[in-house]
């Protein structure tokens, strides 16, 4: 088996970092979106309905209700990942072999 590595330009690492910002960019709008669509009111409705559910032996509503209401089993981790430019130019400096 060969141990050539394959050489990875600065271009390419430039290309690589704008296509991430620009996916985390989008990300973020979507997020937005969905932020902007749900109300209090909603999360408050959706909550009662999967406790009412669970009440009456929804084993789905149930695991819901402890899950994510109350906190029990495996935690999630809501993050919002801001990349703004001088991140974007000082990976690529880095890249380059610069430190500042």
């Amino acid at each position: 088996m060969s141990s050539e590595q394959k050489q990875v330009t600065i271009a390419e690492i430039e290309t690589s970092i704008a296509m991430e910002s620009a996916t985390v960019a989008m990300q973020g709008k979507l997020r937005q979106a969905i932020f902007n669509s749900i109300s209090e009111q909603d999360v408050s409705a959706i909550v009662k309905k999967q406790v009412e559910k669970a009440k009456n032996g929804d084993d789905a509503a149930l695991q819901f209700v402890m899950k994510y209401v109350l906190g029990f089993g495996k935690s999630i981790n809501l993050q919002q990942i801001n990349v703004v430019s001088t991140d974007i130019e000082t990976a690529a400096r880095m890249a380059k072999g610069g430190r500042k």
